[in-house]
């Protein structure tokens, strides 16, 4: 889940207040004035670096506090009915509207000429997303959104399976090379939930320090530990005769003139 600024500023309050230090202790350790701490711990532009000496004056630091925003944040967002879930799973394209519309921030206008829809289709989606609750039809294409920003799915609900389905196949089909590939690793329930929370803190409090760096880019990110089979490069062992000896031997020649030409 990326956390937003806003978040992480209700962490840093939060901190503040379970710490019971005032604004006016904090102003005297940092010797900033109150007027100042109390506009910037609600201004949401606040620099990664500012967050992070504030922090330093509470005793905590910026993964405590991205790990204290997420929840505060998750707090705030419902999960997809079971309804929406169960429909979103059958149209998914209604799910890819909405998500456009209100996560990505695209307006009604830009949707319909992207994917090159007729006003009357336009009129359909928003139509079908308003008895879903997502949001109010003013008039024709104008709307009034009723979503948050941030869609939430419940652990192998139907919408659940198939964004896993989609997410495995978006990353098949770049022929990058995992950074980490492991086989045969004895790790306990317990290491794996350990490592899996220290990758998910520190690839959070990477996003958070890269918010206004244009030397960072949007990566899709995907961790698993699946049980350690023995990897085998075939379903299966065939039976073979001599034309698999034949083979190598040809190969064998071939490689090695290649080696002679190269030399």
């Amino acid at each position: 889940m990326n956390i937003s600024a806003d978040y992480l500023l209700a962490a840093l309050r939060e901190t503040l207040k379970e710490k019971g230090v005032s604004y006016a202790q904090l102003s005297e350790y940092c010797c900033v004035p109150v007027s100042s701490l109390k506009r910037q711990f609600h201004n949401p532009s606040l620099g990664i670096d500012k967050i992070t000496f504030y922090a330093g004056y509470l005793d905590t630091d910026l993964v405590q506090l991205s790990t204290l925003a997420a929840k505060l944040q998750q707090q705030d967002i419902k999960a997809i009915s079971p309804q929406n879930n169960r429909i979103f799973a059958q149209y998914p394209y209604l799910y890819d509207f909405i998500y456009l519309l209100v996560s990505l921030q695209w307006s009604v206008e830009e949707i319909q000429q992207h994917y090159q829809l007729s006003e009357q289709s336009v009129i359909h989606y928003l139509r079908a997303l308003e008895m879903m609750g997502y949001l109010e039809t003013i008039e024709k294409t104008k709307v009034k959104l009723n979503a948050q920003k941030r869609f939430i799915n419940e652990e192998d609900s139907p919408l659940d399976r198939l964004f896993v389905k989609r997410f495995k196949a978006n990353q098949e089909k770049h022929s990058i090379r995992p950074a980490i590939c492991m086989a045969r690793i004895n790790l306990t329930d317990e290491q794996i939930t350990k490592l899996e929370t220290q990758v998910y803190e520190q690839l959070t409090a990477f996003h958070l320090q890269n918010q206004r760096n244009s030397q960072a880019s949007l990566k899709n990110i995907m961790l698993s530990f699946v049980p350690g089979e023995a990897i085998r490069l075939s379903d299966t062992l065939p039976e073979v005769d001599g034309s698999l000896l034949q083979a190598i031997s040809q190969l064998q020649t071939d490689e090695a003139i290649l080696q002679d030409e190269e030399s």
